[in-house]
């Protein structure tokens, strides 16, 4: 082992460093795994990365397992503030659960719910709209919880599509003896890179933006997303480069001024999806500005290049 830096505890009377542990290439060191098996196994299905990458050439790696391998660190109940005092509730009511859903990408997914943001059914959603329309470029305006939806539809979309190409170039992509795909369609797909970009100004008291990026990684979804810190008012998009704008920000009174700026990057036949424009007093202004079809300046749209639709969530 290597020579610890100071035998003695810390200043905050922590216990003292007995050894700093170095094994040499292909060596083997063994401590005691306190924690058990069960929690290790917890380990393997949430963060499957906890044991470190895998060997893809050279020598033997051997894993090293402690009595530190988990730290769980709880936020603490705001019992006594009125404001918050329910939070935690609401939270165990309202965080989806289903037995269809994948354990583990739900377990991360949570980290990033939080209930003060109403999209706890529009993250699915958001996923079975992708994974239905196979739209591979998509913006969101927003990060948090939802995000990690949208990334998890792409990649499934790709792995999709990547097995009914294998089926089709082997001519098995058959049923009742009839072409069960539309080849050309299948053949292009993965012509342009699935792509998630997203931006955020991570100011809101209750924002889960910064954590996006860490837990997608997580899930080995990272290859697909891109975040920016910063206004969405700043952002410029390339003409007919997005197919799906979803935007879940403050815009407040100012929807028209940013649809405006944003409207040439949608393509033809793409979706501006907008969240709270029933419930939101300033963007259901908006909102009934574009079902009288008003022109730009009330909407930020040219009148008639657009068809509308709206969504209640009741309760």
């Amino acid at each position: 082992y290597n020579p610890p830096p100071g035998a003695a505890g810390g200043e905050d009377g922590g216990p003292a460093l007995l050894a700093a542990v170095r094994p040499r290439a292909g060596s083997c060191l063994v401590f005691p795994q306190g924690v058990g098996e069960e929690a290790v196994e917890y380990a393997r299905r949430h963060w499957p990365t906890h044991e470190g990458s895998p060997v893809r050439s050279g020598r033997s790696k051997y894993v090293v397992r402690s009595d530190v391998l988990f730290v769980t660190h709880t936020e603490p109940l705001l019992l006594h503030d009125p404001l918050f005092r329910n939070d935690h509730l609401v939270r165990r009511s309202f965080l989806p659960t289903s037995p269809a859903l994948d354990e583990r990408f739900l377990g991360h997914a949570a980290s990033l719910y939080n209930p003060h943001m109403g999209v706890e059914n529009l993250g699915p959603f958001l996923y079975s709209f992708i994974k239905f329309t196979k739209k591979r470029s998509i913006v969101e305006i927003g990060a948090g919880y939802t995000t990690l939806w949208i990334l998890q539809a792409l990649a499934e979309n790709d792995a999709e599509l990547a097995r009914i190409r294998e089926l089709q170039r082997t001519g098995r992509c058959r049923l009742l003896d009839i072409d069960w795909t539309i080849g050309e369609i299948v053949e292009d797909y993965d012509r342009e890179p699935a792509r998630l970009f997203c931006i955020d100004n991570c100011e809101h008291q209750k924002e889960t933006a910064t954590g996006a990026g860490t837990v997608a990684n997580s899930l080995g979804l990272a290859p697909y997303l891109h975040f920016q810190k910063g206004d969405a008012f700043d952002l410029t998009l390339a003409p007919h480069s997005v197919d799906v704008l979803w935007c879940d920000f403050g815009v407040g009174t100012r929807m028209a001024e940013f649809v405006a700026g944003a409207w040439h990057c949608l393509r033809p036949g793409g979706f501006l999806l907008c969240h709270s424009t029933l419930t939101n007093e300033n963007t259901r202004a908006w909102l009934e500005a574009c079902r009288r079809g008003e022109g730009e300046e009330a909407t930020g749209m040219p009148a008639g290049e657009y068809a509308g639709g709206s969504l209640l969530e009741p309760q």
